[in-house]
């Protein structure tokens, strides 16, 4: 059976995405070209800029694309029935899918650096961080409806902000250094902040 030529025209833009997630990433976005994505993703030269107007617009729709995408699979994977079940399962999902998609924080803090040079980047950028705080508040405020957690509603924001930035900072870390993925004293002691954080230990 044929492939439908819509079909085909989705995957094509696809492969220059993923493409052009990992080039961004090895070269940084100032030095990588559109030529050195058509070449990694071993299409014409020209098949990108059919699909996307310059490198900037390939660049925010692969900074919007994966952020869904890894933020999606993360919490999905979310669960259990107390504060501790739901840090374990936390970790355990944070760990599969940095194994998963190798590229993603890589390509994540290079487009924060091109970020600070680049308007449309940064509003892509922004745009992207809010939808995963956001994203993090409903797992919360489903757990707290559940009578899971103790966490207050008015601090549900400043809670998700919290466990974002320390995502983001693990994911800074596993980048310079990737062997940290499998030392289970460094992901013991990041269960117990998720813990205390869930367990509202806060002080006011």
């Amino acid at each position: 059976m044929m492939m439908s030529r819509s079909k085909a025209k989705e995957e094509k833009s696809q492969l220059i995405i993923n493409t052009a997630l990992k080039v961004f990433s090895e070269k940084g976005y100032d030095n990588a070209t559109i030529g050195d994505i058509a070449k990694s993703a071993k299409v014409s030269m020209g098949l990108p800029l059919y699909y996307f107007t310059n490198k900037e617009e390939l660049a925010c729709q692969a900074l919007e694309f994966s952020s869904k995408q890894i933020t999606h699979s993360i919490l999905k994977d979310i669960s259990g029935n107390s504060p501790e079940e739901i840090a374990a399962s936390f970790i355990n999902s944070f760990r599969k899918n940095i194994k998963i998609y190798p590229d993603f924080y890589p390509f994540y803090f290079e487009m924060w650096s091109a970020s600070r040079r680049n308007k449309k980047i940064k509003k892509v950028f922004r745009t992207a961080l809010d939808n995963t705080i956001n994203a993090t508040k409903i797992v919360l405020i489903n757990a707290q409806e559940k009578g899971l957690l103790s966490i207050g509603l008015e601090n549900i924001e400043s809670i998700a902000i919290s466990l974002v930035s320390k995502a983001d900072g693990l994911g800074l870390l596993l980048e310079q250094y990737p062997q940290l993925i499998e030392n289970e004293n460094l992901w013991k002691s990041d269960k117990k902040m998720w813990m205390s954080v869930l367990e509202n230990q806060i002080e006011d």
